[in-house]
Formats: structure tokens, sequence, C-alpha cells
């Protein structure tokens, strides 16, 4: 018998022994052990998803998201890209693959961010914008981002 049949036989032995779980209504604290998992981004190859798993951090009263990568296929290790205490968000591939802009508030104000795609090195921060920047969208020819910001026309030194 082979180790993997072995070891299934004697899973589905101790299972038999362990009473069966009763059925029970959702409740509060199992919606606050799910992590939420959103707004996958497909690499422009096809090959790769970036993704937001959002968990709720009971004790802090709050939540945080990070940003996460995935082979498309299913194969390979799943590797989370970024580790901020506060929210990542909005990834999106540069049109080579080989950058990711996303929006964090690691600092603060939701500000656009810039992370290798492959997960080496830290994130760099694009901007600093006192009202804030979110929402990357990349030119088509990779060269430069364009994000939404608040804009106060009163504050402005040019006219509209």
């Amino acid at each position: 018998m082979n180790h993997c049949l072995a070891l299934s036989a004697v899973a589905l032995a101790l299972a038999s022994l362990l009473p069966a779980a009763q059925p029970r209504p959702i409740e509060l604290e199992d919606l606050f052990r799910l992590k939420r998992v959103a707004d996958p981004q497909v690499s422009p190859d096809g090959t790769r998803v970036a993704y937001v798993v959002t968990e709720v951090l009971k004790d802090e009263n709050r939540t945080n998201a990070d940003i996460w990568i995935t082979q498309a296929d299913g194969s390979g290790a799943t590797r989370k890209l970024t580790a901020s205490r506060k929210r990542d968000a909005s990834p999106r591939w540069s049109p080579d693959g080989k950058w990711i802009a996303f929006e964090s508030a690691r600092d603060g104000e939701t500000q656009i961010f810039l992370l290798p795609a492959d997960g080496g090195g830290e994130a760099r921060k694009l901007t600093s914008l006192s009202t804030g920047a979110s929402q990357p969208v990349w030119a088509p020819d990779g060269k430069s981002l364009a994000f939404v910001s608040a804009v106060f026309p009163e504050f402005s030194t040019r006219p509209f």
C-alpha cells in the first residue's frame, strides 16, 4: 500500500471516530473570521493574478487589506506582496507585467505606490498629495499612470 493510500485510510478511520458536526446558523463571529478576496487582476500575459485579501482585526476594531499574487492556473505558491498594517488595494499591472501599481494608506492618506511584480524589493511611493490618490490606471505604453484625487477649485491659482 503506498503512503497516500495509507494516510487516507488513517484519516477516514479517525474521522469515523469523531462526532458528527451539528449544523448551526452562521453567527457574527463566523463572519469576522472570514477573509474577503476581491479585485482580481490578471497579468498582461495571463499567467498570474494579483488580488486583495481583507481580514477583520476584531481586537483592533478595524480591517486590514494586503495584495497577494498567484499563478492563474492554480499551480505554484501563493505569495503575499504587501504586508503593511494599513489598507493596500487596487493592484494594477503595468503593460509589460513587471510592475504593480496600487493604492495604500500605509503613510496615512491614501497614495499610489509601485512594487516589482516579482515581489523583490520594497514598494516605492509615487504620489504625495494632501487630498490623496487612488484608482491607478496605466497608460498603454507603461510610461505613466493616471489616478483619482480630490481637487478644490477655490484653492487653485489657475482659473478653470
